[in-house]
């Protein structure tokens, strides 16, 4: 009986790993054919990717970190882009919610472990000065090459800047990571 739980909740989880997969396979096509394959690197995509992995090996810790970057910066940016461009395509949609989702479905299930919010942070970390280094500043890939408006406007330093964009970014991790292991519970052991 448990044996048999345990299976069809890892191919449930396999399921989705593959159908999150197929949506990145065709962004990724997309992106390809547009000449924007830079753009893969974007915190939002990477995550994607994270939550692909962490489905398909039942890791928690690496669906919550996906989950928590989606939830609680790459969906409020991509919101906040269309907004300001007022477009978007199709396939966006899909990248920006299916992971989400999917993430949400199997956390339920598993929990989201504390260790979420750090694991994602520390994605930023290693996304900023990859993306700084491998991507054209035009594109300003995580922000990697431009600075944010109000905070360059109080923190005209390069380190202070750093320090209070990381600082504000914990905050939103730690404060999603709060807000959502109440429905999601915490795994029984981490």
């Amino acid at each position: 009986m448990v044996l048999a739980r345990l299976k069809h909740t890892l191919l449930r989880d396999r399921a989705l790993a593959l159908l999150v997969l197929v949506a990145m396979a065709l962004h990724t096509y997309f992106k390809f054919r547009w000449g924007t394959m830079s753009e893969l690197l974007w915190g939002c995509n990477v995550a994607s990717f994270v939550i692909i992995l962490g489905l398909w090996l039942r890791a928690p810790h690496l669906v919550g970190a996906g989950f928590l970057w989606h939830i609680c910066v790459g969906e409020p940016g991509y919101i906040y882009g269309v907004i300001q461009t007022g477009h978007t395509h199709w396939v966006s949609v899909v990248v920006h919610s299916l992971p989400t989702v999917a993430a949400f479905f199997s956390l339920r299930r598993m929990g989201l472990p504390k260790s979420a919010p750090y694991l994602a942070f520390l994605m930023f970390v290693a996304l900023v000065p990859i993306s700084h280094y491998l991507t054209p500043p035009s594109l300003n890939i995580n922000l990697a090459h431009q600075r944010v408006w109000f905070l360059q406007q109080h923190f005209p330093g390069n380190w202070d800047y750093r320090f209070a964009f990381s600082a504000i970014m914990l905050a939103l991790l730690i404060a999603g990571d709060a807000l959502f292991s109440l429905a999601l519970k915490r795994p029984a052991r981490e």
